[in-house]
């Protein structure tokens, strides 16, 4: 029977050095030997101890969680383990600080550090040893694990975490259980010792389950995490490059502890007789551990179908139907280079073959606009595709979809994208000298490159059912064909080129760009955060496979204070040349109910699986969500006393966001009419309240007023500090409050911004809070009025 981790011992080579340099290092190793003892005799500190579950309000004085894992031979390995010198002093040497105050691993550790001594893998053993290790573990635990997209992870009620709270909401189930038991009526069960039992017994079971829930998460996302890297970018030189030195640091570090202890130096590795009993021959391709990590996976292509019909069966080489070579210019020629460059990775539970997956990932090419729709979308889809023609957009664009849109609707979009009977609105001629001369002279909108991405066969018949709703979108975000691509929703306005996107400082430096939703004063557990950090990258995982744990870059995001939304997700930047495994941790994520409750669909997901995956190279723009439309005239904003309000306000239905670079307005959301709700309203009873937009007094003005673009003269950002300092109270009738939602107006879509809130408070204090005004130059204005109207389709 064939071994898969073989017995290896890299020995380091030693290098001439002068006096000097030899009593140095002398005395780092000196110190690196005392720190060693010192940690290991008393490592009795809770720095990396892993906490009861995600919750901050456990109150020790309360009932005690019961434990999720009732194996006490299994908890003492895991503290052990969270508390062990040689990850301890890695996690030092790294020079990264831990601020987390959490620490969760795989369970899969805890057998291999029970059969293995930590330091004879970590001194022994590479990169792609490690790897091949950690799965051998997997099947040496249970030969029929995988991961199962339909498993039900329970999660009780987060607000239930309070014992206080918990107690109040169960008093009466608890009750009528002993009411039933006794055969009398609920009202004469007192209150007594046998209630408080009762519920305490609920409390442990719903943090045993809570336990269990949080421990699966964290064993399944270390999977993704572990495999995409060992298996899907294990060929990427760069990171070829990295981890193997990496690892030889590490060997390096070990030797000289070992070498200054003087104990002989660390055990050799030995397979263990349960990872021997795993036949290595029995793996003859990447899709038996493929199938494992995703099995709703069919290892089968999209079909790419462009507009004139022709049909590809792998992901089409766009160089053959688009010319202009900004397309395939890369953002980062490194990265590029480097994605398939690395020597072939012949892991023995792969039978040393490419997954599926490499194949996806080794077939993109150029750059591109995606988006995701079913038939229902398609009016705003034909309505973007004009826009983006007077955009005078060159990229191509793909459509993802699951096997939901008609012919016609294709019919519609191909005919929006290709026609050359495309007339301009009036409002063109005071922009025409805005526009370039080939654009001038053309005298009409340049046709677009559209190809429809089914996604539908890529997915298991068992599985489809999964794919619904947000799913789409991340299916989009996997299966489109390109390297570098901007993710659009299907009433996105863009009122830049596209270009323009992919030349974003911080999309250059980074390669994922996003940007941040409004502020609004929406509140979330504070425990939401911490079941991130819980299944983020650990310390273990950062030791095993140079998977580095999230930092403040993370951590300082308002979702982490409580707030309900971060990330606006209408538009964003991925160069997947670069975070390729990040797109696929999205996908995965999506299917886990405990991170799904704690997003409001696909939005924050997004972001936070960046960040799960020991990736927080993103760049989030700086500013917040603006309201944008018109100012809304002073002299409806008056105060008792007749004057106007120190604060500037905007009552729009659309987020809209700005440049961090010089202020302009970028893109915003929601389609471009004044009130995308429109076959929703009631135009009669909005015009009957009369308490803003005073001058449409019928229903007709306001069907009117709602049907046209949206006029943009002005922007609003709210102040917005924290979660705790989001409500102003005062004395002078100024909004305490950055964002408030009018549920009178667009059928309850409409939101107003303030651009100051606060002020003088009657315990004689001032909590005043200033945000920004942004007023858009003329031809901005222009350009945005002639946008408008190509949206809607004004003559």
């Amino acid at each position: 029977m064939d071994s898969i981790i073989s017995q290896v011992a890299h020995p380091l080579n030693s290098a001439k050095r002068s006096k000097r340099k030899t009593f140095i290092l002398l005395a780092v190793v000196a110190w690196l030997a005392f720190v060693n003892y010192w940690l290991y005799f008393y490592r009795n500190s809770d720095t990396y101890r892993e906490t009861p579950t995600s919750s901050i309000y456990f109150d020790e004085s309360k009932p005690e969680p019961a434990t999720a894992q009732p194996n006490e031979d299994a908890n003492a390995i895991a503290d052990d383990l969270v508390n062990h010198v040689s990850f301890k002093l890695w996690q030092e040497k790294s020079g990264v600080q831990d601020i987390r105050g959490v620490d969760s691993h795989s369970t899969n550790y805890n057998k291999m550090f029970k059969d293995h001594d930590v330091n004879s893998i970590l001194s022994n053993l590479d990169f792609r040893e490690r790897c091949d290790l950690y799965f051998l573990n997997l099947y040496a635990s249970d030969p029929n694990w995988y991961i199962n997209p339909n498993e039900d992870l329970p999660v009780p009620m987060k607000d239930q975490y309070d014992w206080d709270r918990f107690r109040h909401d169960k008093m009466n189930e608890a009750k009528e259980e002993i009411a039933k038991e006794k055969n009398i009526d609920k009202d004469k069960v007192p209150e007594d010792n046998e209630v408080e039992e009762r519920i305490k017994a609920k409390y442990k079971e719903m943090w045993e389950v809570t336990k269990r829930t949080e421990q699966k998460s964290t064993d399944y996302v270390s999977h993704f995490r572990i495999f995409n890297k060992c298996f899907i970018t294990a060929d990427d030189y760069d990171q070829q490059v990295k981890t193997t030195r990496y690892v030889n640091q590490q060997k390096k570090l070990l030797k000289s502890i070992e070498k200054s202890a003087g104990t002989g130096g660390f055990e050799t590795f030995a397979v263990s007789p349960d990872e021997a009993r795993v036949d290595s021959k029995s793996f003859d391709s990447c899709a038996q551990l493929e199938s494992r990590i995703y099995p709703w996976l069919s290892p089968s292509f999209p079909v790419y179908e462009r507009w004139d019909g022709k049909i590809s069966m792998t992901p089409p080489d766009m160089s053959k139907y688009v010319k202009d070579k900004r397309v395939f210019k890369h953002t980062n020629e490194r990265a590029r280079n480097s994605r398939h460059a690395g020597t072939k990775y012949h892991s023995k539970l792969t039978g040393g073959k490419d997954c599926f997956l490499n194949k996806l990932k080794n077939s993109m090419n150029g750059r591109g606009i995606v988006l995701s729709i079913g038939d229902k979308h398609v009016d705003d889809t034909v309505r973007l595709i004009n826009l983006l023609r007077a955009l005078g957009n060159t990229y191509p664009i793909e459509i993802v979809y699951n096997d939901n849109i008609s012919k016609e609707t294709k019919t519609k979009i191909v005919n929006a994208a290709r026609s050359g009977d495309v007339t301009l609105p009036s409002s063109y001629h005071k922009v025409a000298d805005y526009f370039t001369d080939d654009f001038r002279a053309k005298g009409r909108l340049p046709p677009q490159e559209v190809w429809f991405v089914n996604a539908h066969n890529v997915i298991q018949d068992n599985y489809k059912s999964k794919f619904h709703g947000f799913a789409n979108k991340f299916l989009a975000a996997l299966f489109n064909s390109f390297e570098e691509y901007i993710l659009i929703d299907a009433d996105t306005i863009m009122v830049q080129n596209p270009d323009f996107y992919f030349n974003l400082k911080g999309y250059v430096s980074k390669g994922a760009y996003f940007y941040k939703d409004r502020t609004a004063p929406q509140f979330r557990q504070v425990s939401d955060g911490v079941f991130f950090k819980k299944i983020s990258p650990s310390i273990i995982d950062s030791a095993m496979f140079d998977i580095p744990i999230i930092t403040e870059h993370t951590l300082q995001s308002s979702y982490f204070d409580g707030m309900v939304h971060y990330m606006e997700s209408g538009l964003l930047l991925i160069d997947r040349n670069r975070h390729f495994n990040s797109v696929l941790m999205m996908m995965q994520m999506n299917f886990m109910k405990p991170v799904t409750s704690r997003s409001y669909g696909d939005k924050e997901i997004i972001w936070l699986a960046f960040a799960t995956n020991g990736d927080e190279s993103y760049h989030f723009n700086k500013y917040y969500a603006a309201a944008i439309g018109t100012l809304t005239p002073d002299a409806q904003r008056l105060s008792k006393d007749g004057k106007p309000k120190l604060s500037k306000e905007i009552c729009s239905a659309h987020p809209g966001h700005i440049s961090e670079d010089d202020g302009s307005l970028v893109w915003f959301n929601s389609g471009y009419h004044t009130c995308g709700q429109l076959h929703k309203v009631n135009y009669e009873k909005e015009a009957e309240r009369q308490s803003r937009f005073k001058q449409y007094k019928t229903a007709e003005q306001f069907r009117t007023f709602y049907e046209d673009p949206l006029t943009i003269t002005h922007a609003i950002i709210p102040p917005f500090k924290n979660k705790l300092e989001t409500l102003c109270e005062n004395t002078i009738e100024e909004p305490k409050e950055g964002w408030i939602m009018d549920h009178d107006y667009c059928n309850s879509y409409m939101w107003c911004a303030y651009s100051r809130i606060g002020g003088p408070t009657k315990d004689d204090t001032d909590n005043t809070q200033e945000g920004q005004v942004f007023e858009f130059e003329k031809k901005d204005t222009e350009l945005l009025k002639f946008y408008g109207d190509v949206w809607v389709g004004m003559e």
